[in-house]
């Protein structure tokens, strides 16, 4: 007895003819009513009752119906499961995070995962910057997502991690707002005296290496208080005890109490990699949540407030305002 037979079989039960069976399955009548008569002799036992108009299933016939469409609606969801698991449709995401991509480009993507690949289990942690390169090097996590420094350390961490950029913005002063205040951007020289409350090394990625660097092209070298979490540098700006450098993310973090400004001045952009372990071949899940990342297009998180040639985009609103 076979898969075949038993389809044959259902087939002729449900249509109670075996005329009618042969074309709902596309074959002819004799190789079906071959199938047939070899299951009956497999199983010993009449299975239908033969008349003019057509066929009867037996008692043991229609015992057999019950568990044969039992056995062919398993074996369908055995095949889905499986396709469905050989393309990421199903199966485990395991990722490492840090802070900072937490509250900028993670919650996105996780969203766009979810809707695209429900039936996928999502194992996710929140680790310092150098955790997340060490999860994904140690295999503990197979993706992971991560600010990079404005340098990526040459090392042997970095040797055997593939990383791949998928998003940028430019690092921006956080502010305590003041009515009064009406320039657009904002020269770090003019902030040498306020305290800066930045990240420990490593904890948010590359963010506390971008803030060193930013000072030292400004020509500032400011006192720096550590804080955990970026709400907690946004809560000390707002309580006026100093300001912040962050992505252009950390906008959404922002209330009423404070702004953020682009710099007059190049620093480098904060860039996001997604990180896989170099030569591991990922599960469909990973790689599929890979594929996701790399294929977005990279937001113009800039916008006209923020591009270079302040002057020339005052100019394009102008002239769509006039349109």
């Amino acid at each position: 007895m076979d898969l075949r037979q038993l389809g044959y079989f259902v087939a002729v039960a449900e249509e109670g003819s075996v005329t009618r069976a042969a074309d709902r399955l596309h074959v002819t009548q004799p190789p079906l009513t071959a199938q047939i008569k070899k299951l009956e002799a497999e199983l010993d036992v009449r299975l239908f009752v033969r008349h003019r108009r057509g066929v009867d299933l037996t008692e043991a016939g229609r015992e057999l119906l019950v568990k044969a469409r039992r056995i062919l609606s398993d074996i369908a969801d055995i095949a889905e499961s499986v396709r469905h698991i050989g393309d990421g449709r199903a199966g485990r995401l395991t990722l490492s995070f840090d802070a900072g991509t937490g509250w900028g480009v993670l919650p996105g993507l996780l969203a766009r995962y979810r809707r695209e690949r429900p039936h996928v289990e999502l194992d996710y942690i929140e680790e310092p910057g150098t955790g997340v390169l060490d999860s994904v090097r140690l295999r503990r996590r197979e993706i992971g997502l991560v600010h990079l420094p404005p340098t990526v350390v040459d090392s042997d961490r970095e040797h055997r991690l593939d990383m791949a950029v998928i998003h940028r913005e430019p690092l921006m002063a956080v502010l305590p707002r003041v009515p009064a205040r009406r320039e657009d951007r904002v020269d770090l020289a003019d902030l040498a005296g306020e305290q800066f409350f930045a990240p420990a090394p490593g904890a948010w990625g590359g963010l506390h290496q971008h803030l060193i660097e930013a000072c030292r092209l400004g020509g500032i070298d400011p006192p720096i208080r550590i804080v955990a979490q970026m709400s907690t540098a946004v809560a000390m700006v707002a309580a006026g005890h100093g300001v912040a450098l962050a992505p252009a993310a950390v906008r959404s973090l922002c209330g009423p109490t404070v702004t953020t400004l682009p710099l007059t001045r190049y620093v480098p952009m904060v860039e996001t990699a997604v990180v896989s372990r170099r030569g591991d071949a990922l599960s469909p899940p990973a790689d599929a949540f890979r594929r996701l990342a790399m294929s977005t297009p990279e937001p113009d998180v800039l916008g006209p407030e923020l591009a270079p040639g302040r002057e020339r985009v005052d100019d394009s609103w102008r002239w769509l305002q006039q349109r």
